[in-house]
C-alpha cells in the first residue's frame, strides 16, 4: 500500500531521525564518523548472512511469543524503484552464508555528486575503517572543488508517476543505467552536507530534524539526496547527524535499532588509523549522467516544487519537560495509552471534536507482520476529553471548610473526570491489545477491499463506497510511539492528509519528545496551536490525577 501512493516521499511518506550533534574541527572527522558508521553497517550485514539476528520475544501480552525479524533484513541493499501506478522494491538476494568475496559498495553523496565507494572489493575482501575514510576524504575533497553538479538527486523527491516517467528517458542512456543500478544495489546512501539550511527561528532539534526529513531545500541539501534508498544516513560538517529513511521496506523499530547500534559502536570504537600505502583500488570518481533539455527542466520543476512543499510544511520537535513515563505509570496507566489519550484532548480542546487516528500497531507476532491501526477515537475517549473541558461539576453544595485542613477543594468534578479516563484507558488498552494480537479491523478491511478490486468485478462493494468509510480512512490524527535508548535522537514525519497532524513521540523517563506536523497551507491546523494545547492537556491530567490522590 505504501508503493501505490504517488505523492512525492520527502515530508509526506519518509520520516527524519535526529542524533546527537557533533563538533568537527576539521574534515576529517566528518570522514572518521562516515568511515565507522559504515564499518558497522559491515558488520551487521555479515550478521544478517550468517542468520546470527537473535530472535526477539514478545515482552507483554502473550509474552515470550517469537516476533518476526524480516524487517531487520529489509534495510541494507534495498531500494524504492519508482513505476508508473505502483513502485516496486529492489531486495537484494539473499547472500550465501560466509560469502565475504562479493562486492559490496555504499554511495557517497557530496555536494551534489554520487560516488560508488566499494566497502568490500572481492577476493580483496572488506576494507578497514582507514581504508573507508580515506576513500569518503576523498571524494569530499574532490567535490569541494568541482564546479557544481546536476541536482539528479531532486528527481527522487518527485510525485511517484513522474519520476518514473523521467526514470525511464535517464535509463535510454548505458552510462545512466549503470549508474542507477549501483545506486539501487548499494548498502546505503552517505550523504555528506555541508553547513547551513537551518530554517530562520527554528530550535536546533527542529532544524535538525527538517534537515534530515528533507533537506532543507534545493539551496541547500535536497539534492544531496536519494530519497528512493530506505537507508540515508546525513553528516553535517557542522555537527548535525540524522538519517531519511524510505518507509515502505519497513518500519520504525528495524531503523531505530539499526542506528543506534552503529552510534554505539562509533563512540567507542578507537579513530580509523589512515592507511599506510596509498590504496590498490581506484580512488572514487563521481557519476556522470546523460541528461536531455527535458530532463533538466524536469530538475528545475522539481526543485520548485519540493521548495513549496519544504514552505508550507509546519513543523517542530516539541520536549514536554513536565513529567514522563514514571509518573504516568506511577498512575498506573501504560505511557503509550497515557499519550494517546492526551493527544485526544488535545484534538479536542482545539476543534470540540475527535477525528480519525491512526497509531501503528506492530503485528510482529505474525509471520511477515507489519502494522496495523490503533483507533484511538473512540467513545470512551470523547466521555473524557468533553469531561475535562466542561468546568467543575457541582452536582451537591460545595462543603463548608474545615479550619483544620490546609487544603480545601470540591472532589466531585475531579472524581468523575479521572473516572472517565479509567474508562477510556481500559477501552484504549483493548483496542491496543487487539490489535497486536491480530484482531483489529484495519487490515482485514483492506484485505477485503483490495480483494474486491483483484477480482475486478466492476464497482466496489457498497462499504467501501460508502461516505462514513471515507471518513474513517482520513487520517487527520496521524500518530505513532518511537521510542529510542540514545539521548538526543528521535524521528519525525508529516501529516498524511493536507488538514491534519503528523505527531510522533518519544517517552522518555521524566519528559516527552513530540515532533507536530502540520501544513500551513490548512486553515484548519496549527503546529503552535497543537502544541500549546498538548502542553496543557498533559499538566490538566497530572492536576486531575493530584488533585484525586489522598492528601494528608
Amino acid at each position: 500500500m505504501y508503493l501505490k501512493v504517488r505523492l512525492p516521499l520527502p515530508i509526506n511518506s519518509s520520516p527524519g531521525m535526529i542524533f546527537p550533534r557533533r563538533r568537527f574541527t576539521k574534515l576529517e572527522e566528518v570522514a572518521e564518523l562516515g568511515a565507522l558508521l559504515v564499518d558497522d553497517l559491515l558488520d551487521y550485514k555479515e550478521m544478517l548472512d550468517r542468520g546470527e539476528l537473535p530472535l526477539e520475544r514478545a515482552t507483554s501480552r502473550e509474552k515470550g511469543q517469537p516476533l518476526c525479524m524480516q524487517q531487520f533484513y529489509r534495510l541494507l541493499g534495498v531500494c524504492r524503484l519508482p513505476e508508473a501506478g505502483r513502485d516496486r522494491l529492489h531486495l537484494p538476494p539473499p547472500s550465501p552464508p560466509h560469502a565475504y568475496d562479493e562486492e559490496e559498495l555504499i554511495i557517497v553523496a557530496c555536494r551534489n555528486y554520487f560516488y560508488p565507494v566499494r566497502v568490500r572489493c572481492g577476493a580483496r575482501g572488506r576494507r578497514a575503517p582507514g581504508e573507508i575514510r580515506a576513500q569518503l576524504l576523498h571524494a569530499m575533497v574532490e567535490a569541494g572543488g568541482a564546479p557544481a553538479a546536476p541536482r539528479l538527486g531532486l528527481l527522487t523527491a518527485l510525485p511517484r508517476d513522474l519520476w518514473a516517467a523521467a526514470r525511464l528517458q535517464l535509463d535510454k542512456e548505458p552510462q545512466n543505467r549503470a549508474n542507477l543500478e549501483q545506486i539501487s544495489r548499494a548498502l546505503c546512501v552517505l550523504c555528506v552536507d555541508e553547513a547551513g539550511g537551518d530554517r530562520a527561528g527554528a530550535d536546533p532539534d527542529t532544524a535538525a530534524m527538517l534537515r534530515a526529513m528533507h533537506g532543507a531545500g534545493s539551496q541547500y541539501h535536497s539534492a544531496n539526496r536519494w530519497f528512493d534508498k530506505t537507508v540515508q544516513l546525513i553528516i553535517a560538517s557542522d555537527g548535525m547527524v540524522g538519517m531519511c529513511y524510505e518507509h515502505s521496506a519497513a518500519e520504525g523499530v528495524a531503523v531505530v535499532r539499526l542506528a543506534e547500534r552503529a552510534l554505539a559502536r562509533a563512540a567507542v570504537a578507537p579513530r580509523p588509523t589512515p592507511p599506510a600505502a596509498p590504496l590498490a583500488d581506484p580512488l572514487p570518481a563521481p557519476m556522470r549522467w546523460q541528461l536531455t533539455p527535458d530532463l533538466c527542466r524536469l530538475i528545475d520543476h522539481a526543485a520548485e516544487d519540493l521548495d513549496r512543499q519544504i514552505e508550507d510544511l509546519d513543523f517542530v520537535v516539541y520536549t514536554y519537560e513536565g513529567y514522563g513515563r514514571e509518573f504516568m505509570k506511577s498512575c498506573r496507566t501504560s505511557p503509550d495509552v497515557y499519550i494517546q489519550l492526551a493527544l485526544q484532548y488535545t484534538y479536542f480542546k482545539l476543534h470540540g471534536r475527535l477525528v480519525s487516528t491512526y497509531e501503528s500497531a506492530s503485528l510482529r507476532r505474525f509471520r511477515g507482520g507489519r502494522v496495523d491501526n490503533i483507533r484511538s477515537a473512540h467513545a470512551a475517549a470523547r466521555a473524557w476529553a468533553q469531561a475535562m473541558c466542561q468546568p467543575p461539576a457541582r452536582d451537591h453544595p460545595a462543603p463548608e471548610p474545615d479550619p483544620a485542613r490546609k487544603v480545601s477543594f470540591d472532589l466531585h468534578g475531579e472524581q468523575k473526570k479521572l473516572q472517565l479516563f479509567e474508562e477510556a484507558a481500559r477501552k484504549q488498552t483493548a483496542v491496543m491489545e487487539d490489535n497486536i494480537l491480530g484482531r483489529g479491523i484495519d487490515n482485514h478491511l483492506l484485505g477485503l477491499r483490495e480483494a474486491a478490486r483483484e477480482a475486478g468485478a466492476g464497482a466496489l462493494p457498497p462499504l467501501f463506497t460508502d461516505p462514513t468509510y471515507k471518513q474513517m480512512m482520513e487520517f487527520k490524527l496521524s500518530t505513532s510511539q518511537v521510542a529510542t535508548t540514545t539521548e538526543g535522537t528521535c524521528m519525525g514525519y508529516g501529516a498524511v492528509v493536507p488538514d491534519g497532524y503528523g505527531c510522533s513521540y518519544n517517552p522518555k523517563k521524566d519528559s516527552v519528545i513530540f515532533c507536530i506536523a502540520s501544513f500551513r497551507s490548512s486553515r484548519d491546523t496549527s503546529t503552535a496551536g497543537f502544541r500549546r494545547a498538548l502542553q496543557e492537556a498533559l499538566d490538566d491530567i497530572r492536576r486531575m490525577f493530584l488533585d484525586t490522590s489522598p492528601r494528608h
